[in-house]
């Protein structure tokens, strides 16, 4: 019956989208399942007319009013949605691994408050699934989805997302290059751009070897200066980097195309420093001299 092809459909399309959902989008981005494209192509493929507005009037009065049932394998006339294996970044195993659903649960359905039950809306559901790595079995990891109509959303993680950095961004302050791509996954734009710039910033001090009350701007030229003359032109700049990210930060703009670029753009300097072997080696106490003279000399002039 044209019905349960269409709950057939969408059960498959909804565990498409959700494996998309949990493989490559973040807290509260979303994916969705066109449930208007199968409708549209069921109806026309009917060839009675009684048939066609049926199944019209079904899905306009009876498929919203229908709740996704969370299955291990599909079933006949109903709307499932089948919970399927994923590849998420292991923290344990420290790369991408199988993950398969361990647990779940509609956890709004039904909800009880003061002995009442209240009524949902139709086409709401918030699901909390349950993922294990099946490589290593350690602790498992938690999503909270939300369901609106044919509409999917991540709304939480437990643990947070573990972003899975380069092997070329400097270990020491990789904390802050994970923190701006999860601020900025997150919606968090001036967030994410703020860490980005105190990642090369806070590199940029420890390889100069400068301390002390000195303005990023002297810090990024003495980075630059440090950086082999044979070198340096050939690698994106993180000091001009570092003066676009300081004007979107002053003047509050959440510039997402900034973010991106930029971030491309550092993660290039850094895999070129690895392919021409520059040292993060601090510089020693008389190389240090020359920038700290300077230093002090402008300020004495102030």
């Amino acid at each position: 019956m044209s019905t349960q092809v269409v709950l057939t459909l969408l059960g498959l399309r909804a565990t498409q989208e959700l494996k998309n959902l949990l493989e490559n989008k973040h807290l509260y981005q979303h994916v969705t399942v066109n449930a208007g494209e199968i409708l549209k192509q069921q109806i026309e493929a009917e060839n009675q007319t009684n048939l066609k507005i049926y199944l019209g009037k079904w899905a306009t009065e009876e498929l919203p009013k229908m709740r996704f049932m969370l299955t291990h394998q599909p079933v006949q006339n109903t709307l499932t949605l089948v919970l399927p294996n994923v590849s998420l970044f292991c923290r344990y195993c420290g790369r991408r691994e199988a993950f398969a659903p361990i647990w779940s649960n509609d956890v709004a359905s039904p909800i009880v408050h003061g002995g009442r039950q209240i009524k949902l809306p139709d086409g709401f559901q918030i699901f909390f699934l349950v993922y294990e790595c099946q490589r290593c079995f350690g602790k498992p990891e938690g999503f909270l989805v939300r369901r609106e109509g044919w509409i999917l959303g991540l709304h939480g993680r437990s643990p947070i997302e573990l972003v899975e950095v380069p092997v070329y961004v400097p270990k020491a302050e990789s904390w802050l290059y994970r923190d701006a791509v999860i601020a900025f996954n997150s919606g968090k734009i001036l967030a994410g751009l703020f860490y980005l710039r105190t990642f090369i910033e806070q590199f940029a001090r420890r390889v100069t070897g400068l301390t002390g009350r000195v303005t990023g701007d002297e810090i990024m030229d003495a980075y630059y200066k440090a950086l082999p003359a044979p070198n340096k032109d050939q690698m994106p700049s993180l000091r001009e980097w570092y003066d676009k990210l300081s004007e979107a930060l002053h003047s509050a703009t959440q510039d997402a195309a900034l973010f991106e670029t930029a971030k491309a753009q550092i993660e290039r300097h850094f895999d070129m420093r690895r392919v021409f072997e520059i040292t993060e080696k601090s510089p020693a106490p008389e190389e240090k001299k020359p920038a700290l003279a300077a230093n002090e000399a402008r300020k004495s002039n102030q």
